[in-house]
């Protein structure tokens, strides 16, 4: 199912959520996200396996998708139960593999000198993509960037209010909430306070989404004046 094709079953102008979708049917994927360079934040994840891998990424700040974007270049691995994959990514290699992941492909969306972001595909069958599929992951990753620079202009900084699609879910629309929250708590610009919700996350072993929860609903509050948050 194409691209156009699922946009038109959904009764909605073509959004990077159609693209995503697409890709994980025409690539056989177990999950498909888009990224956004600078923070490394999801703007699209469909599939349960996706989201899996969007937290756990988001959280440890290691694995395929952050060491793309920092480096700007493709990451592909085709064998995440390798032992290089281990070395390489010592905590998100086991945790993606027991999420069900053997293999993820991530291409840059970038324009020339401009990085936007980039599209993560994972796979629950280890082994590299064929020409063909590779082919078809370089046009979905240009689809989505088109669609990412037909609403936000190039001398911008990209937001992902900004961008063309169906709005994060609720896990994600909960963490983006409490990255203001945390904000306003701290005194401190939007990146710094989603660091303190990943390292929270991390040093507590709570899922991210639940820490942000937790913000959200005025359980937990993070102060400038203490390396401790308060929990109510």
């Amino acid at each position: 199912m194409g691209i156009n094709e699922i946009a038109r079953a959904d009764q909605k102008p073509v959004d990077v959520r159609h693209v995503c979708l697409a890709c994980r049917i025409g690539l056989n994927a177990v999950g498909v996200g888009i990224y956004l360079a600078g923070t490394a934040q999801p703007v699209e994840v469909v599939g349960t396996t996706g989201d899996e891998m969007a937290e756990l990424q988001v959280t440890l700040g290691e694995g395929p998708v952050p060491e793309a974007l920092r480096q700007n270049r493709p990451v592909f691995v085709s064998d995440l139960t390798g032992g290089l994959s281990a070395r390489r990514w010592p905590v998100f290699a086991p945790a993606a593999v027991a999420a069900g992941v053997a293999a993820v492909f991530v291409i840059p969306l970038t324009l020339g000198a401009i990085a936007l972001g980039a599209l993560e595909i994972c796979r629950d069958v280890d082994g590299p993509l064929s020409a063909d599929e590779l082919a078809d992951a370089l046009l979905f990753a240009d689809a989505v960037t088109m669609l990412l620079l037909g609403r936000s202009p190039m001398s911008a900084a990209l937001d992902v209010a900004d961008l063309p699609h169906s709005g994060p879910d609720g896990r994600w629309a909960v963490v983006h909430q409490a990255t203001g929250m945390a904000s306003v708590q701290l005194g401190a610009d939007l990146g710094e306070a989603f660091l303190r919700l990943r390292a929270h996350a991390y040093l507590t072993g709570v899922r991210l989404s639940e820490v942000a929860a937790d913000v959200v609903a005025l359980r937990l509050r993070f102060t400038p004046d203490t390396d401790h948050e308060k929990q109510t």
